[in-house]
């Protein structure tokens, strides 16, 4: 068990590095600053990453909760992401997942919105597996992914 949780550790480390090889830190023009400002009030210890000059990557802190926030240079936001605990995700997301995975529990929880559409991907874990699923605000869910615990 802790063998495949470190491993999970390492793979989402490695995964995350990958994702932001070419990025690097940088300062972000007013018209990005502003909107961040106005969206994100209280935001902690805010990072600004790019790889292009044309997306911007805010890492950050807000109400204890780890998000990040991808921006247009227009300043326009285009997603964000944010790491949740099981007790966060909402209550008909929660309740549909306890019913039909009932045998399992929730290990970890992440929120992606884009355009106006929510989803989570939840990783449950089971006596003998480890499940992801993509579930919506409605609590519709499907398995994306099943492994079998060593």
């Amino acid at each position: 068990m802790k063998k495949l949780v470190a491993i999970l550790g390492i793979s989402l480390v490695l995964c995350t590095n990958s994702l932001f090889a070419n990025a690097y830190e940088t300062t972000v023009s007013k018209k990005i600053s502003s909107s961040f400002n106005e969206y994100f009030v209280g935001a902690k210890d805010v990072k600004w990453y790019t790889d292009d000059n044309q997306t911007f990557t805010a890492k950050f802190t807000l109400n204890s909760s780890k998000v990040t926030a991808y921006y247009r240079e227009d300043g326009s936001l285009l997603a964000t992401s944010r790491f949740l605990t099981g007790s966060q995700l909402p209550i008909n997301v929660l309740t549909k997942l306890n019913k039909k995975y009932a045998d399992c529990t929730v290990y970890s929880a992440v929120e992606y919105s884009a355009d106006d559409v929510t989803v989570f991907y939840i990783t449950m874990e089971s006596k003998d597996s480890w499940i992801t699923v993509k579930a919506d605000k409605e609590g519709n869910a499907r398995t994306t992914k099943k492994m079998k615990k060593a």
